[in-house]
């Protein structure tokens, strides 16, 4: 097994559990520091001892993926923050040039996460600012970028309510952050870094990121590094995406996918938390993966299925129903499993990337999937968060998948097919068992105990909060059970098999808050695949 050395961007599942998983599913074997290292929460990770970590690491890896902020700041929310200067983050980033120097040959994949549009919701009182600096970074652009007339009171309005500390930190963080995205662009230019996924954290179509994209796309024109750069909606899962790019890199080959959209409109539609349409972040998505993006199904290896928000319903669980859905017959569910049951049975392989609306699955879409019993046959499923979130997981895994399915002799097959299944279960249990109907009833428990923490901070209430998180889930995953366990629906190729077992591993909140949880389904396979054996 081929290792490949991989800073994360923080402590959570997404970003460290998450590509383990994907580099065993490609049968490839992944390097990461210890999980101390990386901090936890409003605790910054220890930039020095990753440094360290990555010097000595790269002498035993075949490839490097790094996300740029965790070696620069100590993680995605130390990035948000003044704690470290501009050269303390470069003192720790300068290792990526000595490695180089030192083993040239070896390819560097960075990502690095252009600030979002607001502040860190770390308590109740940083929730209220939450909202508030996101409005003023929008008035702000539409003032002093788009020129608009009439919003001027309105931006004071929103100025006086924040306070001045917290605007002038945001600020020097987007700077210093901006100056560090301009150096790694150098470098990507001069051949230190191979390829480099600048990604943007939650944002709009208008704000104050807007103009830093554009003097960082003239970066890239200045410094001829337009081939090896790329700019796109996305941030915890950008090592995932380029852990996709360096398997593929270290396998001589390349992936080639078709995107599929359920919708013609959906296509046109910006997610909650994005900038663009939904069609350009796919591309973006998909090219930074290193794939090759075909015009046909029969032309590609793989059919990435995009389920994609619907105008007007960005997130199902704002209607009165309180479910993750939309219940509108323009929202093409059946167009979107119908297909993918008749490509799966052509033999093709189907991922399916959840994306109608943010921080957890479609319920119906899921549904659907189950009841048909086609959900285990996927190549790979993924919804949580951001739709960009949501594509860099779906693409790395189906992207892993495809490789190990069309390797002959493939290294360590079995645990790879037990990964592959397990990592399918988990995407399942998380962002629709926890996601889109565990976190809310977790959070208004919380409200009815009239406990002393909030869901963004749980205070002294993990423990309590921790074990109805986990008994939630754990109740679902025994209703779901039946449906997940025997035949496979047919995979690529036609090849069967059965899932004999299924157990919920784990299911506890990483952090002191509810906004994410680990969820993790370990199956067992019939050695044959022979389904009389369930």
């Amino acid at each position: 097994m081929k290792p490949i050395a991989l800073v994360p961007l923080d402590s959570r599942p997404c970003c460290r559990s998450f590509p383990e998983s994907i580099a065993a599913i490609g049968g490839f074997r992944l390097l990461t520091p210890a999980v101390e290292r990386l901090g936890r929460f409003m605790t910054p990770g220890d930039c020095s001892a990753v440094r360290d970590w990555l010097r000595e690491a790269a002498s035993r890896a075949d490839g490097i993926v790094v996300a740029a902020d965790q070696l620069a700041y100590g993680g995605l929310i130390a990035s948000r923050t003044c704690e470290r200067s501009f050269e303390q983050a470069m003192e720790t980033l300068d290792v990526l040039r000595e490695i180089k120097e030192r083993y040239p040959s070896k390819p560097i994949y960075v990502s690095s996460v252009l600030m979002r549009t607001t502040v860190t919701g770390k308590n109740a009182l940083f929730a209220k600012y939450w909202k508030l600096v996101a409005d003023y970074a929008r008035l702000y652009d539409r003032v002093y970028r788009l020129l608009e007339s009439g919003l001027e009171d309105e931006l004071a309005r929103v100025q006086s309510e924040i306070p001045q500390e917290v605007l002038e930190d945001f600020f020097r963080a987007r700077e210093r952050n901006k100056l560090v995205h301009r150096k790694l662009i150098e470098w990507a230019g001069a051949g230190v870094i191979d390829y480099l996924a600048i990604t943007q954290e939650d944002a709009s179509p208008v704000g104050v990121h807007i103009p830093e994209q554009h003097e960082l796309q003239r970066v890239m024109y200045e410094q001829r590094a337009q081939a090896k750069t790329i700019l796109y909606p996305g941030a915890d899962e950008a090592a995932q995406t380029l852990l996709a790019r360096m398997m593929q890199t270290l396998s001589g080959r390349r992936v080639k996918v078709y995107p599929r959209f359920s919708s013609d409109a959906g296509k046109l539609a910006i997610p909650a938390f994005e900038d663009r349409p939904v069609e350009e972040t796919v591309r973006a998505h998909l090219w930074s993966a290193g794939v090759i993006v075909v015009g046909a199904a029969l032309e590609a290896d793989l059919i990435l299925s995009v389920n994609p928000p619907l105008a007007g319903k960005l997130d199902g669980g704002q209607e009165p129903h309180g479910l993750k859905a939309c219940f509108d017959s323009r929202h093409m569910l059946t167009d979107l499993v119908e297909s993918a049951r008749y490509d799966m049975l052509q033999g093709r392989r189907v991922a399916v990337a959840d994306v109608a609306m943010p921080n957890a699955s479609d319920v119906e879409l899921v549904r659907y999937l189950l009841d048909e019993r086609l959900f285990t046959g996927l190549t790979a499923y993924a919804g949580w968060n951001t739709a960009g979130n949501t594509l860099g997981t779906c693409i790395a895994h189906a992207v892993a998948r495809t490789l190990h399915e069309t390797t002959a002799a493939a290294p360590c097959a079995a645990e790879a097919d037990t990964e592959h299944y397990s990592f399918l279960l988990s995407r399942l249990m998380d962002e629709w068992g926890y996601q889109a109907q565990g976190r809310g009833e977790v959070n208004g428990w919380i409200s009815e105990q009239g406990l002393s923490g909030s869901p963004w901070d749980l205070e002294s209430d993990y423990d309590r909060v921790n074990s109805k998180a986990a008994e939630i889930v754990r109740q679902l995953f025994d209703k779901t059970k039946p449906q997940l366990l025997g035949p496979v629906f047919p995979a690529a190729g036609g090849a069967g098999g059965a899932i004999i077992g299924a157990e919920l591993d784990t299911v506890r909140l990483p952090w002191n808050r509810t906004f994410e949880a680990e969820v993790r389904v370990r199956v067992s396979l019939a050695d044959d695949g022979d389904p009389t054996t369930v």
